[in-house]
């Protein structure tokens, strides 16, 4: 639907063209940066229906995360190339807003949007739909909580037992979940065959993240593998690829349920590093997002590897285009000058990318264990 989208837009050519495309990409950065705001502000990253950080008081301000998202460089970056990222990014954001404040239905026809721009946020669904269940089974032990307080005598300050039975029931939540998503999606599909003259768009769209028939360099870490790669080996390693991304879907809702937010977000980070056509928009969304987990940040810092972290992405950030520039157009440099750099990025997103799991995953055992805080960890 963007053919009929952009063709609404003046000629690029002329300047009203230019400033209509400049106020449309900087709207959608406007608003995303307004669902990253109210995420922060619903306080999802510290408490959940079953776990409350020991750190909730040192959440980030909301404010200061939409900040860091509207002045992140790779933001500022993607804006100004204008690419399709951008509404991927806002729908994602929308569907993330809506869960944490635990609309289904449109939680999940926001996603359905953003999978039917971009093939990989469909990966979001189980953590996005264990988001909106853990909201749903807050403001239901809540709500019960205040009826108790209200209809006897307990009062306010006593803890109350809420029996789980009583809460929604998880296999009648995903299956409407994935009926609304499914319909949605068709719904998208049938309105763009409307538009257009065929179903080829199918294939041009949603076929070329699975089988990558354009090996251009990016930022990613697929091209080179697939250049370096024989024909008859090509569909099982694409299949391989697709099968590592998927694999992180339901493993981090398993081992974060207690963290549904954090789940989202890692899942989120493995999408920008491993997607086939890696690009700064969706880094740039991701970093922004960690800001949410800031009250484990200490965490990172103290105990891993966050400064060399951080001194690779600057590295790679300044010689990526570097090499880029000395292979394409300067012809003094070659494939692996590019390709090397890329690793480095990559590494860079990774430990970034482990350093929070590690946080996360300390800052929940410090609450079962308390004699541990503070503590050195080390793994037999």
């Amino acid at each position: 639907m963007f053919l009929p989208l952009f063709s609404l837009l003046p000629s690029p050519s002329t300047w009203l063209g230019r400033i209509s495309s400049i106020l449309l990409f900087s709207t959608l950065d406007l608003l995303s940066a307004d669902c990253l705001y109210d995420i922060a502000k619903s306080g999802v990253a510290t408490v959940s229906s079953s776990y409350t950080s020991p750190r909730a008081s040192r959440t980030w301000n909301a404010a200061s995360v939409t900040a860091i998202y509207l002045f992140n460089p790779y933001t500022i970056l993607a804006c100004l190339g204008r690419p399709t990222t951008a509404f991927t990014t806002f729908f994602t954001l929308l569907s993330f807003r809506h869960a944490c404040q635990a609309k289904l239905t449109t939680s999940a026809f926001a996603l359905a949007i953003a999978s039917y721009i971009s093939l990989h946020p469909v990966l979001l669904l189980p953590p996005i739909g264990l988001l909106c269940y853990d909201r749903l089974c807050h403001e239901h032990s809540g709500e019960t909580v205040r009826a108790d307080v209200v209809g006897g005598d307990i009062p306010p300050s006593a803890k109350i037992a809420v029996d789980q039975r009583s809460r929604p029931l998880p296999i009648p939540f995903a299956a409407l979940l994935a009926a609304t998503f499914a319909a949605s999606l068709v719904f998208l599909l049938g309105l763009s065959r409307i538009l257009l003259p065929s179903w080829q768009f199918i294939s041009s769209v949603y076929m070329t993240p699975l089988t990558m028939p354009d090996l251009t360099p990016n930022p990613g870490v697929w091209w080179y593998f697939f250049i370096e790669m024989f024909d008859a080996f090509r569909e099982f390693f694409l299949g391989v690829f697709w099968l590592h991304m998927l694999a992180y879907s339901v493993p981090f809702c398993v081992r974060f349920s207690k963290q549904p937010l954090a789940a989202v977000v890692l899942m989120m980070g493995i999408i920008a590093i491993f997607q086939p056509y890696a690009n700064v928009g969706d880094v740039g969304a991701w970093l922004s997002c960690l800001c949410l987990l800031g009250h484990v940040f200490e965490l990172c810092s103290t105990y891993r590897y966050t400064f060399p972290a951080l001194a690779a992405l600057l590295y790679g950030t300044l010689l990526g285009p570097a090499f880029h520039h000395l292979w394409i157009y300067a012809g003094s440099g070659n494939a692996n000058f590019f390709y090397a750099i890329t690793l480095v990025w990559s590494l860079a997103l990774l430990i970034l990318l482990t350093d929070t799991i590690y946080a996360v995953l300390r800052d929940e055992w410090e609450v079962e264990r308390p004699e541990g805080k503070g503590k050195e960890i080390r793994q037999i």
